[in-house]
């Protein structure tokens, strides 16, 4: 009987070491399976506080791109002694205008105006005409015989361009009328009047005796500064040569 009870005794030992067994590989495979998921869910927190890190971190980047592009512009304008106070015009008045044009060429210019072979155009721009244009000098007689205007017109695109006109008698001609600008700007020593209607601007200025109209659309303000300084800076090296 001893025997028997000893052996019982051994099988209920390895009974409760089996179940023992069984329990702790099942913790075990519990635990490992919670270790997993805290894992895959840490790994998804991180990506997801990284994305939100360099989202953040590119926009203050951006903006402090944007912010440092700026400062930088406005600190070249002023070591370059440029000073902009642009009037906003509310609305432009159509007029009618009477006078004929004729085609120029470049090289045709006068020794004079040759400062146009080095104006600065932005990047797409192309010269599309280029012409006099002429008024009566009897307005009872229809006959176009003084020369008024000289006008350069560039175009980019349908809603891209840029029209440069100059004369020697007086401002050139337009055929639309805008209020009264009061605000003045300076590039160097040169005053002119900057005018702002939308996507376009209407610059006009008188520069060693020569009367400037210019208007612009789809350049920046930085680009019609470039393009006013080329002109400025050609047109004194035409004349002091």
């Amino acid at each position: 009987m001893k025997n028997d009870e000893l052996k019982e005794k051994i099988r209920k030992n390895i009974k409760e070491e089996i179940a023992v067994s069984n329990i702790r590989k099942e913790f075990d495979m519990k635990t490992n399976r919670n270790k997993r998921i805290v894992y895959v869910i840490s790994s998804i927190c991180a990506v997801f506080i990284l994305g939100i890190v360099i989202f953040i971190g590119t926009n203050k980047l951006d903006n402090a791109f944007n912010i440092g592009k700026t400062e930088q512009s406005n600190k070249n304008k002023e070591e370059q002694n440029i000073k902009l106070n642009v009037n906003k015009l509310e609305d432009l008045a159509m007029t009618s205008l009477d006078a004929d044009i004729k085609t120029i060429e470049m090289d045709t210019l006068p020794k004079k105006f040759k400062f146009m072979d080095g104006v600065i155009i932005p990047k797409g721009y192309e010269l599309e005409n280029s012409y006099n244009v002429y008024v009566r000098k009897n307005k009872d007689i229809a006959e176009y015989n003084i020369l008024h205007d000289y006008l350069f017109y560039y175009r980019k695109d349908s809603t891209s361009n840029i029209k440069i006109a100059f004369s020697e008698i007086e401002k050139p001609l337009r055929d639309y009328y805008i209020e009264e600008e009061k605000n003045i700007s300076k590039i160097g020593d040169v005053e002119l009047i900057i005018s702002n209607w939308k996507q376009m601007y209407i610059v006009t200025f008188e520069y060693e005796n020569i009367f400037f109209d210019i208007e612009t659309t789809g350049i920046t303000e930085d680009e019609l500064i470039t393009l006013l300084e080329s002109i400025i800076d050609g047109v004194r090296n035409v004349m002091f040569k």
